[in-house]
């Protein structure tokens, strides 16, 4: 599966790039084959990518790759130049959004998003890189929150150093960056929404081809604003932590363990049947992927502590995904089942607080507003490749609360319906659908569609209309 393919259906559920794909975790900048003809694959995150190779002259022989490295003052110059850019559209409809309940959208709205990004290498050893973002919404009735409507904006830059060490590779990198591990389950880049998320931190990371590689991070989340050029460091959201990951073996099926550590420091975080205060949280993350052909697995355990207010915190989340792809039927069709449990309050008073906190997640599925604190989720899948460029997708899912005595929570975090509301588990069942098409290696077309059908929980409470999501993407990159 190609990373465009894979983040295709990462959009339609919350399901990270599976281990088939190319390895989405942030460590070495993987150099894309020397192919003169075709571009090397696009990265989730832009500044993974590596374009060291055009160099060579002789592979710089479409327009394409004369942007992606410009030498600096002559051919055999080691400083160089690369350039890169988005530009997306997304016409949607949105009914009975956050299940009837508040502002709705009526008649649908447009998005665009449009990037445009840069870097300057002094040789191997030092790069600066910038990338600027414009986002904007027109005839979202329901309201345009900063992940919808964010003008232009400094998205990214920073400075990194590179050194070799031991073998491997040691990099500094300090500035504004986006920040996406694992399966992006806990820190995401928040591609579904309009305006993608940054971070303003410092990371060490340390690349080892055959050992450990990880490295160290802090810094702050972002205070986005709607207008252009406000977004600044929001102090009020410290973060700082760790990460480690190392391939269990031998070639490209071996299992890949991945380890993360967090804590985060946010001064005001609600949860339901509690007042909104600080929240003070470590989190630990254990991942482990690989192949045993035809099969594809993935399993992520997270356990987090730590202190709500005057409340202790014990908290977890489990994710576990199994596939088989059936690559000598026609259309290699992939299935797979997945379970995703975020653990609920069991007792608001009972001195802890049980609720899950996501932090920079994924959303359950592409615009049903959910997010995975006090979630259970199960899901069976299917997706199959009618051609090199076609893909399509389908998925459907049973929701239920963890917890009866916690409520359903938005992916901001935002209390959607509170515990006392009702005494059902179940939420509701959810179906979605999805085709890609790749035009050309540089232009997109996708259309994704879902509905979901409100459960006895939704229904105690009052206010419970079906939900349903359909939008269409044309995605230009270069």
């Amino acid at each position: 599966m190609s990373i465009a393919a894979a983040a295709a259906a990462a959009l339609l559920s919350h399901a990270p790039v599976p281990a088939t794909a190319e390895a989405p975790i942030q460590t070495a900048p993987t150099v894309a084959p020397a192919t003169p003809a075709a571009p090397p694959p696009f990265k989730l995150i832009n500044h993974d990518e590596s374009y060291a190779y055009l160099a060579d002259p002789a592979k710089r022989t479409s327009t394409w790759s004369k942007f992606k490295y410009v030498p600096v003052g002559g051919e055999g110059s080691p400083v160089w130049a690369s350039f890169g850019g988005e530009l997306r559209f997304r016409a949607e409809n949105r009914d009975n959004e956050r299940f009837g309940r508040g502002p709705q959208d009526t008649g649908g709205d447009f998005q665009t998003r449009a990037r445009l990004w840069g870097e300057l290498n002094l040789g191997s050893s030092l790069r600066a890189f910038v990338d600027v973002q414009d986002a904007r919404t027109s005839g979202l009735d329901s309201g345009e929150p900063v992940i919808e409507e964010n003008r232009t904006d400094l998205h990214q830059a920073f400075l990194e150093a590179r050194t070799d060490l031991g073998g491997g590779s040691l990099r500094v990198r300090a500035g504004r960056q986006e920040f996406g591990q694992g399966g992006f389950r806990l820190f995401d880049m928040r591609e579904g929404a309009n305006a993608r998320m940054a971070l303003d931190m410092v990371r060490v990371l340390y690349d080892s081809p055959t050992g450990w590689s990880g490295g160290a991070f802090a810094g702050y989340a972002l205070r986005e604003g709607k207008a252009s050029w406000d977004d600044a460091t929001n102090f009020d959201y410290r973060l700082y932590g760790a990460t480690a990951a190392k391939t269990l073996g031998q070639g490209a099926t071996a299992p890949k363990l991945e380890l993360l550590y967090a804590n985060t420091d946010r001064l005001v975080t609600p949860f339901d049947g509690q007042v909104a205060g600080r929240d003070d949280r470590d989190t630990l993350s254990v991942r482990l992927t690989g192949k045993v052909a035809p099969w594809d697995y993935e399993v992520e355990a997270v356990k987090q502590w730590g202190s709500f207010r005057d409340l202790d915190i014990d908290a977890w989340f489990i994710s576990a995904v199994g596939g088989r792809t059936f690559s000598g039927v026609k259309w290699s069709p992939r299935l797979a089942v997945r379970l995703d449990v975020g653990s609920g309050d069991k007792d608001p008073n009972d001195g802890k607080l049980n609720s899950f906190n996501p932090l920079f997640p994924q959303p359950a599925a592409l615009r049903t507003d959910l997010g995975f604190a006090n979630m259970v989720l199960l899901q069976p899948e299917v997706m199959v490749r009618p051609s090199p460029k076609l893909t399509l997708g389908a998925n459907t899912a049973g929701l239920w609360r963890q917890s009866k005595d916690d409520g359903l929570y938005a992916l901001s975090g935002m209390v959607l319906r509170g515990a006392n509301e009702g005494q059902s588990s179940y939420v509701g069942w959810r179906s979605g659908v999805f085709a890609r098409y790749a035009l050309t290696p540089y232009v997109s077309l996708m259309g994704v569609a879902n509905y979901t059908k409100a459960g006895d929980f939704l229904k105690e409470t009052g206010t419970a209309e079906d939900q349903s999501y359909l939008g269409t993407f044309l995605t230009f990159r270069f």
